[in-house]
């Protein structure tokens, strides 16, 4: 099943992770399955190498390519569920410069 966005949750840092989370639901689940979704710093840089030189940048970028990482996050669990680590007991979604964003 796909992941579904509203596109206006707010995109948190995660400096240990070196990544922004921000959250996604199962589309279509009763009740709503949250998802926990991770882009790295790496993977955000990889959209526009010249703009990343600081966090703030990087939440610029994010807000720019949201749209694009939310359905990158949605095609990745559609294709192979949830990793298999998890964030606060809740299922995650990380996408890496391995991701097609």
């Amino acid at each position: 099943m796909p992941l579904a966005a509203d596109g206006k949750g707010k995109a948190v840092a995660h400096s240990e992770l070196r990544a922004i989370g921000f959250w996604m639901t199962v589309e279509g689940a009763t009740p709503v399955i949250p998802i926990r979704v991770f882009v790295s710093y790496e993977a955000l840089a990889q959209l526009d190498p010249f703009d990343i030189r600081d966090l703030a940048a990087a939440f610029e970028h994010f807000d720019r390519f949201r749209a694009r990482i939310e359905a990158a996050a949605s095609e990745k669990f559609d294709r192979s569920g949830p990793d298999g680590e998890k964030y606060e007991d809740i299922p995650t979604i990380r996408l890496t410069t391995n991701d097609p964003i």
